[in-house]
């Protein structure tokens, strides 16, 4: 059992009609066979994002099959701030729906508000993965907003992926070598401590909001997790870690997680060098994708989606989506005061 395991507490969760709740030991296997095995849809990236939420989430896998076909949906369950009920998540980062065939999503809707209602489920927000794009099957009450997009660099075998990139980005990875960058790839890191150190400087530097600044009980959850497949890119100049990549790696793609990076690496292309690298990995093994993820704000024109989009600029982006759903409306505007989900939802999750 991870620590991430012994501190989640059972939610009294039941099944509901054709709703089913799914064991965590059975979790993989399911959303596996109805999509892929992605790491953002594993149960060890839920009991890792556990640490993220309020004490007493819990994640929760739902099941649904009917005729035409099946569906999958794993959320965080967060306990409401009064601690009557709960509000539902999909995890930071990417997750939303998987689906086998051609299920009723009308169905799948009204199924999904009566298990959440008889479980005390009030609303429900998702994210969904730009790279499976689940956004298709989002339930057809949920209000589906398009964020942005997200970079998804192709490292298929073959690929030149130096010479592929924009003159700018070669320019600099060149810089990086000419500086005498060292650049190491990590498997199953069993400590990040390093790492944390200088990210928590990068987050001070760019004036990050709190949230990113993560508590040792997640940094703990992310090695405890062997499931994450995670993978850390460092850059050292003169044996002083000076840029750094945390990332996932499933049977598919590398996906980018978090980043960090002293002064002196942008002066030499240390990122940039460390991205290439990441990728350069990720084609050795047969991976298909480094998923990079968006930039800061909705569309295409923020400084740090162009910086990813130069690593691949031939590539399209990949639509990002959120939705949200309300469950128990009377109880929802008690909660919220309203009945509108505009601006941070739920409203009293707002930072």
């Amino acid at each position: 059992m991870t620590p991430a395991e012994q501190t989640v507490p059972a939610a009294p969760l039941v099944d509901v009609g054709v709703v089913h709740v799914v064991a965590h030991d059975a979790w993989d296997d399911l959303v596996t066979r109805l999509g892929r095995d992605d790491t953002y849809l594993r149960i060890a990236y839920h009991r890792a994002s556990v640490a993220l939420e309020a004490p007493g989430t819990t994640p929760v896998l739902l099941h649904v099959r009917d005729q035409g076909g099946e569906l999958a949906l794993p959320l965080l369950l967060r306990p409401l701030p009064d601690g009557t009920g709960w509000d539902a998540s999909s995890a930071y980062g990417y997750g939303g729906p998987v689906a086998q065939g051609r299920p009723d999503l009308t169905a799948f809707a009204a199924a999904f508000d009566a298990w959440a209602v008889a479980n005390g489920v009030v609303s429900s927000f998702l994210r969904f993965h730009p790279l499976l794009g689940n956004a298709r099957f989002a339930p057809p009450t949920a209000d589906v907003i398009e964020l942005g997009a997200t970079v998804a660099w192709n490292v298929a075998a073959g690929r030149d992926l130096m010479a592929d990139m924009h003159s700018h980005h070669r320019r600099v990875v060149r810089k990086a070598e000419r500086a005498e960058l060292e650049v190491e790839v990590l498997t199953h890191p069993a400590d990040l401590a390093e790492f944390r150190s200088l990210y928590d400087l990068t987050m001070q530097r760019q004036q990050a909001d709190p949230f990113y600044f993560f508590d040792d009980a997640y940094w703990q959850s992310l090695v405890s997790e062997p499931g994450l497949g995670l993978v850390l890119v460092n850059g050292r100049l003169g044996g002083e870690l000076v840029a750094s990549l945390l990332c996932f790696a499933d049977a598919q793609a590398l996906h980018y997680h978090l980043g960090a990076s002293g002064p002196e690496a942008r002066n030499i292309g240390a990122s940039n060098r460390c991205f290439l690298s990441a990728a350069e990995w990720a084609q050795s093994r047969g991976l298909e994708v480094f998923h990079l993820g968006g930039g800061v704000g909705a569309g295409t024109e923020s400084p740090l989606f162009v910086f990813k989009h130069r690593y691949d600029p031939t590539s399209e982006p990949h639509p990002f989506h959120i939705a949200k759903l309300v469950h128990d409306a009377e109880r929802y505007r008690a909660l919220a005061g309203s009945d509108s989900t505009a601006g941070f939802f739920p409203p009293w999750r707002g930072r």
